[in-house]
């Protein structure tokens, strides 16, 4: 169903004629022209709001040096998930093994993992704090990962209003669950020595260590872009010849209709007019100073 421009009755969708049933006006060329206008003013409207997002964007990624710097970091917390995070050495009869753990290794064993029997030994009296302790710290360091990663593909929103908190907060977490991971698998080893003397021992691994001071080092640039304040260059957009940020302060911002653009008309062709005057002048400044 749809609406006459004009009377404003219903229109079957069965009604295939270009003239309205009820008044008669042609549906096409009905104030063909302000439509036109209205779709104008619309297309601009969004084509600046999306310029805007796309400034900001290149202003968190190359907009300024830090900016490159605090991409390179986060890619570098990434990559230290992939060093030695922890280590567990088995010593029994007929077998013996040195495991160093990292993010890929922790992916690949988690993937093959035995649920039923992880599960039995959780509730073991002599394992059952050992592996909950083993489990928790695989799922804070999880978490730490996710974090590091979403620090990476939002780092390109870090010039939005909330992109500050946000890195922060993704960092904070990430450090945060670091060291529950550490001291969850600490106790883990601690009662796996004490169950097991001799056959079964654990250490966290220098990784660990580095993805703290790799989240660290992220929050201190995201505070230091922070303070240097480095301003986002937006491209000037316009809507008709009026600046985008002028016609929005009249105006306002929103989805226009026929309606909505007959009650601003006056107003916008005085304003499309005093900044067509002023672009002319520029272009006569500009061919005198070519002369």
């Amino acid at each position: 169903m749809a609406n006459c421009p004009k009377c404003g009755k219903k229109i079957g969708l069965l009604h295939l004629k270009p003239n309205c049933p009820n008044c008669g006006v042609n549906l096409l060329y009905y104030k063909i022209e302000d439509r036109l206008e209205v779709d104008a003013i619309n297309a601009e409207l969004e084509h600046a709001k999306t310029q805007k997002r796309i400034d900001r964007v290149k202003n968190a990624t190359v907009g300024s040096k830090l900016s490159i710097v605090r991409l390179v970091l986060a890619v570098l917390v990434i990559g230290m998930f992939f060093l030695p995070l922890a280590s567990l050495n088995i010593k029994i009869p007929f077998y013996e093994d040195s495991l160093n753990f990292n993010a890929l290794e922790i992916y690949n064993e988690v993937s093959v993992l035995d649920f039923d029997g992880l599960f039995g030994l959780l509730g073991s009296s002599l394992l059952g704090t050992a592996f909950t302790c083993l489990v928790v710290s695989v799922v804070t360091i999880v978490i730490a990962a996710l974090c590091a990663i979403l620090s990476l593909v939002l780092s390109i929103l870090s010039s939005s209003p909330k992109g500050f908190i946000r890195n922060l907060c993704l960092s904070g977490i990430g450090i945060v669950s670091t060291i529950a991971s550490i001291v969850c698998y600490s106790i883990f080893s601690s009662e796996i020595k004490e169950a097991l003397p001799g056959l079964m021992s654990g250490s966290v691994g220098f990784g660990a260590y580095c993805v703290i001071a790799a989240f660290v080092i992220l929050i201190a640039i995201n505070i230091v872009i922070k303070k240097k304040g480095v301003e986002v260059k937006y491209k000037q957009c316009y809507i008709d010849t009026v600046p985008y940020e002028v016609f929005v302060e009249k105006f306002g911002h929103k989805k226009y209709d026929l309606a909505a653009v007959e009650e601003i008309k006056p107003e916008f062709d005085k304003l499309r007019a005093e900044y067509k005057t002023e672009e002319d002048e520029d272009k006569k400044e500009a061919e005198k100073a070519k002369k």
